[in-house]
This record gives C-alpha cells, structure tokens and sequence, in this order.
C-alpha cells in the first residue's frame, strides 16, 4: 500500500485487484496494474471491510481538539474506529478509550452532513456525568454539545428532543426512551462503554439493545473485560456487532467448552483464541503497554445517595442552617461536621448511647447499596490488583464482608498487628492472592511499596490532604512499570469539592457553609 499525499489517492500492487475494483466504486486500474482508490473514509471503510490496509485517516488533517493530545494507544484506537463502523474496543480501563472513541466520532460527524450523524452513549450510570459529559465537555469546549439522560421517563424523552451531538444514557435507560429513539435517523452512531453488560444474550436488556443498537450504522462496543466470566460471554457481545458471524450460540459453545455434569461446563484449551476471534474487528491495549500514558490519572464515578442516606443528609443539612443561624459553627466542630457528612456517605453513622451509665460509642448503618454496587462495578473492570481506601472500622469489615463473596481481600487498618500486615503486604506484592486490600488511609501512608496494584478506589473521601496524597503514593513510586489510575466515588457536589482540595492541597475551611448555601 502507498499514500500518494498529493491526490489523496491509496495504490495498491495486488496480485487480483477485481476484489477492489469490485467493491469500491471510485477504484482505477493503472497501466502498471495497480489499482487506486481516493482515500475518503468511506472508500477507507471498503477497503478495510475486504481486508486491506489503509492509512490512518485522521493522522491527516484532524486537530484532535481539547487540552491534551493523543498518546499512542488513543491515536490508533480512535484512527481504528474510523475505518471500522462495528468494532470493538477491548483495552484495559486507564487506557484512554473514552476520549479516543469522542475524537472519532468527531471525525465522522465532520465528514457528514450538520445534524444527520449525532451519537448515542450507552454507559453505567456512574459515568454518565463525571466521565462522559465532563470529557464532551473539556475536549470539545462549546464545539459539540453533550446531553445526559437521566431522571424521569418525562425528563429523559424532553432531553432527547433537544439539539445535541452526544446523547448519554444508561443502559436500562434504553428502556424508556426506546420508542423515541428508534424514531431517530439523526443518531446512526453508538458507543457503548463497559460493553459486558451486555454478555448474556437471553436478557430484556440485550434483546432491547439488539432492537435499537444492532442497526445502528456505527456501534462500537468498549470494554477491558470481555470474558471475565468465561469464553461464553464473547457471544453475547458479538452477536451485537457482527451476529456471531452466523454461527449459533450452541455451536459455538461446542467448540469452546466442555461439558462435565448437567449445569457445568469448562473451557476447552484455546477456548479464549475463539472468543477473541468471535470479537472482530477489535482492538486491544494493555495497560502495561501504554508508555506514553501518564503516570497517574484520576476517573471520578458518581453513585446515587440511598433513600435512607438522602433523609440522613437532608435532616443534616437542616440542622446545620439551625447552627449556623445560632452562630455555633466554629473550625473545631466544622471538622466534626465534616465527617458525620462522610459517615452518612460511607453508609455508617457513629453515636453513642447511655447504658447504666456508661456512654458507648454506636454505629448507625444505613442502607448504601448504590454504591456498593458501584464498586462491584469498578473493581469487575480493572484487571490488576487494587487497594480500596475508606474512613472508619466499621466500613471496612462492611465492604470486606461484601467484597470477600467474590474476591481474595484483607483489611489493613489498627487493628492489624504489625506482623500480619506485613504477612500481608509480602503476599500482595509476590503472590497472586489477596487480590485487593481494604485500608484504612492512615495506616498505610507513609512508607510502602505496593506496586503490584494500578489501581486505587476511594470509596469515600477522607478531609485529610497529606493522607490522601500519601496513601495514592502506595501505588505510584519507585518499582512501578504501569500506569495507574485513582477512582473517587462521590454522591454529593460537596464530596466532590472534598476531592477537589484534597488535589489541589487546599484547606477544608468552609465546606459546611457552602453545603448549607444549598450547594451539596
């Protein structure tokens, strides 16, 4: 293959070139017997569709728009997606798809007539706004507009009809606006991240989406753990992009598994070679291959406040505007404050009761599932090994009796006595169990070296700065070879603006007042 820049024009020297003349309308015979084609995406597209290589056409003239340019892993995969309308996309999670799939719609969307190619984003509910409406956003400045869809049956179908570039649901928000979109030839694209939602094909959700993603012109499917189940969950996927190129799902699990009783069955040896197979076109980077990465990136995820926490949180807040219209706030007990709102957060609210008088500190739970399940959801899509930080003792055996059902986990934190955690700690960083550790913060700050982890979830903030920026250091120092990524779960504006300090080193003094300004 060769670009001749002047023309736009890729010649080929093929030993048969009907294939191309074939299918490619604008293809030439040259006397020399090669064959040309203009290089437009759509005659790119062709060419890739009957297997032939093709320059990456946005390395020509695409400004890749926004603060930061691509690294190597962005630019191929969003140079991909451009010639290959259903694909997938199956790279580790801190491997910058997100912004790589953005800048190649964006590129589409220039190709094509104002208004006939928006984008439809299909997510989990905790990146809705802090992922992909934040990074429409910041990458694109006012240039294209992105809209969340999310609130009532009501509110979804009112946002749908407004003017925008990118649409971003959640995946059973489908559900209810499926009638409206399936009415909508103005969206043709769709990007689906965390694409294993999508795995078991027998469910509502992926017949739902069969209906109105399967014949979308563009459907690209994102995800760094396609068969974390198994071989199996390859068909699900597939049969979205490419309908398992025919084959029937029990022919394919045939081929891919053995069957050893009534309701169980093992993969065959290669099993995981077909499954890869089954997902093409696809591209995939590890995270240990992305050099170019930055060191260390931040993904915010947002999570719902559970009915009980809203109540808990409201009460709170009223009785602050009490406090304050009494004048008893002061720097001593705003830091007391502070953390009654993190407890609420964390789902475990601490008091004390009066026993034969004896006063006894009490924990009060309080139902916080939501975000529970998004940490499920975070730690079922990084592939490494990972540290969970979290305030208070209680928490931690809350999400050790929660995470252990599924994963090898310890918890680090007081009660630990030196020598086990350094059991421990030798046993994370050599073998491959414990997989992820429950730590409390401050007990391990300052010191260690855990580079076998790339990953760091804070379930909830701490209003500690030095703590915050020592416990990430764990991961981050001297012996890592791989970019890392922090995740903060937050379900409030003013657990956000705690992260946001905590960043930026910046004093606590003042939150309260702005959460009872109405602005948590």
């Amino acid at each position: 293959m060769y670009l001749h820049q002047p023309s736009n024009t890729v010649v080929y020297d093929l030993p048969d070139p009907s294939r191309v003349l074939k299918y490619v309308k604008e293809a030439r015979s040259l006397h020399n017997g090669y064959v040309a084609v203009p290089a437009s995406l759509y005659n790119l597209q062709l060419l890739r569709w009957i297997g032939l290589p093709v320059p990456p056409p946005m390395e020509k003239d695409y400004d890749w728009p926004g603060k930061y340019k691509p690294f190597e892993a962005q630019s191929v995969t969003a140079n991909f997606l451009a010639v290959h309308p259903r694909a997938f996309v199956l790279s580790d999670m801190g491997t910058g798809k997100t912004l790589a799939a953005l800048w190649a719609a964006d590129y589409i969307m220039r190709q094509s007539l104002p208004h006939v190619c928006r984008a439809l984003v299909v997510a989990p509910l905790s990146t809705l706004e802090r992922v992909w409406a934040d990074a429409v956003f910041q990458t694109f400045m006012g240039s294209r507009k992105g809209v969340v869809l999310h609130g009532s049956a009501e509110k979804r179908k009112r946002l749908l009809a407004q003017e925008a570039d990118f649409y971003i649901v959640n995946y059973d928000g489908l559900r209810v606006i499926a009638k409206e979109l399936a009415a909508r030839t103005d969206i043709p694209m769709a990007i689906v991240d965390e694409a294993s939602a999508y795995k078991d094909r027998t469910t509502h959700r992926h017949k739902l989406a069969r209906q109105l993603l399967g014949p979308k012109n563009y459907l690209w499917l994102m995800t760094g753990t396609p068969t974390a189940n198994g071989p199996l969950d390859a068909y699900g996927l597939a049969k979205l992009v490419n309908n398992c190129n025919g084959e029937s799902y029990m022919s394919y699990r045939d081929r891919t598994m053995t069957r050893l009783s009534m309701f169980k069955w093992v993969p065959k040896q290669g099993a995981h070679v077909e499954a890869y197979k089954l997902m093409q076109p696809a591209v995939r980077f590890a995270i240990e291959d992305c050099v170019d990465l930055p060191e260390m990136s931040v993904q915010k995820r947002d999570v719902e406040l559970s009915a009980e926490q809203a109540k808990a949180f409201k009460e709170m807040k009223r009785d602050l505007q009490l406090m304050i219209k009494e004048k008893q706030i002061n720097a001593a007990n705003e830091a007391v404050l502070r953390m009654k709102l993190i407890q609420i957060s964390c789902g475990a609210v601490y008091g004390h009761s009066d026993s034969g008088g004896d006063v006894h500190r009490v924990v009060h739970h309080l139902d916080c599932s939501p975000r529970v399940s998004v940490l499920h959801e975070v730690i079922e899509q990084a592939r490494e090994k990972i540290i969970v930080f979290a305030p208070l003792t209680s928490v931690l055996h809350m999400l050790h009796s929660e995470l252990s059902k599924d994963y090898s986990c310890r918890i680090i934190n007081g009660e630990v006595s030196q020598k086990e955690r350094s059991e421990i700690f030798s046993a994370f960083q050599q073998e491959e169990n414990p997989r992820i550790l429950i730590a409390d913060p401050g007990t391990m700050a300052h010191g260690l070296t855990l580079v076998a982890a790339t990953t760091i979830i804070w379930y909830a903030p701490i209003d500690r700065t030095e703590l915050y920026l020592q416990a990430n250091k764990r991961i981050h120092r001297p012996g890592q070879t791989r970019a890392c990524i922090v995740v903060q779960l937050s379900a409030t504006a003013i657990e956000r603006e705690i992260y946001r300090r905590l960043e930026a080193n910046e004093t606590m003094q003042g939150l309260i007042l702005q959460m009872v300004k109405g602005e948590g």
